[in-house]
């Protein structure tokens, strides 16, 4: 009874504040069949940096159903559109820098593929291209991202940001575009990868890490988390067009699949933002306290002491809840997007961040 109760007290809910031209006869008229609704992600794969793991959590229940070894401090991951199959990015540890990629089999539940990086070090953003063979990766110490052949294992070729800590990555919906955050320049790139060059960099701010691309491909939310501030900038041009204020740290940024809200998990203030697209404002925190009888350490350190450490976002394509890695507490908070609560708590290995929805048998 004490546990539940526990469980229970972190349960807070932020109160958020054509018709074509020329009518066609009645015999040719036709009513466009609506598009199929979203279906709800059936399991949680969930990247554990502090054991070299990944998680496989089956959403029923939330239950694990299995643990798959990965390489050492692995940050995060990306499943492929079937969701067979995802890859996930080995950074490293201290100063042992991480050079290869796990593939995961997630139907047999189990890695079946290390891919090497020979000279590339620190893989850290990764998603996969629309071809569903290849995916793009950043590696951070080489100011650079990958074009990663997954099915042959081999890199196919390299595009320079010259950008120091190329760390984060989104690409365009059609795969053509790839954005990355560069923590030490303080900076996000865009990349053509028909051209294999970076087009055009911008200076953001000291140290943007979270971003996200919207929906409709028009816009791309940077947050600074020294700055504490996301700068909204036309993914076109890279011009700033607003910034609106985040919480201490914000690490993750994450659109709903409607493109209406975003959401920012600040590390360090323990919290979750929420944000008004269409009207560029924030809308509301949920508060996340961290439960002392399951604090851990974390890498971040004591900067984050009294902090549950919100890290890795992944949303559900219908929208109706978001999952947020609680690195501090080695738990997964499921948040009701329509109450902004948290609805329960799953438990992860140690210390998670990276994680991806997929949909099995």
């Amino acid at each position: 009874m004490r546990r539940h109760a526990r469980l229970a007290g972190i349960l807070l809910v932020a109160t958020a504040c054509t018709r074509a031209s020329g009518a066609p006869s009645p015999a040719a008229h036709t009513t466009a069949t609506p598009a199929p609704a979203p279906l709800a992600a059936t399991h949680l794969l969930v990247l554990n940096k502090g054991e070299a793991s990944a998680s496989l959590l089956d959403l029923t229940d939330g239950r694990t159903v299995a643990t798959m070894p990965v390489g050492e401090g692995p940050h995060e991951v990306a499943a492929r559109a079937d969701g067979r199959i995802a890859v996930a990015c080995n950074y490293g540890t201290g100063p042992a820098p991480g050079r290869s990629l796990t593939v995961l089999d997630l139907v047999a539940r189990r890695p079946v593929r290390t891919i090497d990086l020979g000279e590339y070090r620190r893989p850290h953003g990764i998603q996969w291209l629309p071809d569903g063979r290849r995916v793009v990766v950043t590696v951070e110490a080489n100011q650079a991202v990958l074009v990663v052949d997954v099915e042959a294992g081999r890199v196919e070729r390299a595009i320079r940001t010259d950008q120091s800590g190329t760390h984060m990555l989104v690409t365009s919906p059609d795969g053509a575009r790839v954005y990355t955050a560069n923590l030490g320049s303080g900076s996000v790139s865009l990349l053509d990868l028909a051209q294999g060059t970076a087009t055009r960099t911008m200076v953001t701010g000291r140290f943007p890490e979270a971003m996200d691309l919207s929906p409709d491909g028009r816009r791309l939310w940077a947050a600074d988390r020294v700055l504490e501030k996301v700068t909204i900038l036309d993914a076109a041009t890279l011009d700033t067009l607003a910034s609106l204020p985040t919480g201490k740290f914000p690490n993750r940024l994450k659109f709903t699949s409607d493109g209406r809200t975003a959401l920012v998990s600040n590390a360090q203030s323990s919290t979750i933002g929420f944000y008004d697209v269409a009207a560029q404002r924030a809308d509301g925190t949920l508060a996340i306290p961290l439960d002392t009888t399951l604090a851990r350490g974390q890498m971040l350190g004591a900067q984050m002491r009294g902090s549950a450490v919100p890290l890795g976002i992944v949303i559900d394509p219908t929208g109706t809840r978001a999952f947020v890695a609680l690195a501090a507490m080695d738990r997964i908070a499921e948040v009701a997007l329509r109450t902004r609560t948290v609805t329960r708590l799953l438990a992860a290995g140690r210390e998670p961040d990276g994680m991806a929805l997929v949909r099995l048998p």
